[in-house]
């Protein structure tokens, strides 16, 4: 990391830091020339569940408010392993229903709100919105945007299909996140299973 050499964030981008719960913050992007009524996006950070913070993803997340002109509420959620699931699904759980409830303040479309997250934030993205669909509350999710996310692990396909599920070791070695780490963070999250209906898809 200390020969990468990263932009300067846009100081165009008004940021707030807010605690909206009990040890549950939030960073709260505003574009500029912001006029309000569209959607925001609730955001939910990477780190294998159990790192990352509000600063991890912050220059990526001053270029997207810029770039759509969008509101975007990125939430710190408790971490694994010192955190067990499901604390941090229930912290995202809670800053979607505190978007929802703060749209005034927000200057944003009520009742219109997207999920989006990165690696296991994508995973916590689509567990969100497939809780909602679960408890008939639905409507009022606009989209779901994941980038990278984590949906399934080798250990949770069906036996017939694993033979097609060949990803984790072809590529075991390619990438940052290697087959032995991704399996070590799913380890620090005692309870999580990929693959189920209820965590992702």
């Amino acid at each position: 990391m200390k020969h990468i050499t990263f932009p300067t964030p846009d100081p165009t981008v008004k940021i707030e830091d807010k605690e909206i719960a009990p040890n549950l913050k939030v960073r709260i992007y505003t574009p500029p020339n912001h006029v309000g009524n569209k959607p925001v996006v609730v955001f939910y950070h990477g780190g294998g569940w159990a790192m990352g913070d509000l600063n991890g993803e912050d220059y990526e997340l001053r270029e997207m408010c810029r770039d759509t002109g969008l509101v975007i509420v990125s939430t710190e959620y408790r971490l694994a392993p010192q955190n067990p699931y499901p604390a941090g699904l229930d912290d995202c759980i809670t800053a979607y229903k505190w978007v929802l409830q703060s749209s005034s303040s927000l200057n944003t479309m009520p009742n219109q709100v997207i999920t989006c997250g990165t690696s296991a934030g994508g995973n916590l993205a689509l567990a969100v919105a497939l809780k909602l669909i679960d408890a008939g509350e639905s409507s009022t999710l606009k989209g779901v945007v994941t980038i990278a996310p984590v949906t399934v692990m080798r250990d949770a396909v069906p036996e017939e299909l694993k033979s097609k599920y060949t990803s984790y070791d072809e590529h075991s070695e390619n990438t940052v996140d290697t087959a032995e780490a991704m399996k070590a963070f799913v380890g620090k999250s005692p309870g999580l299973v990929l693959g189920s209906p209820h965590i992702s898809c």
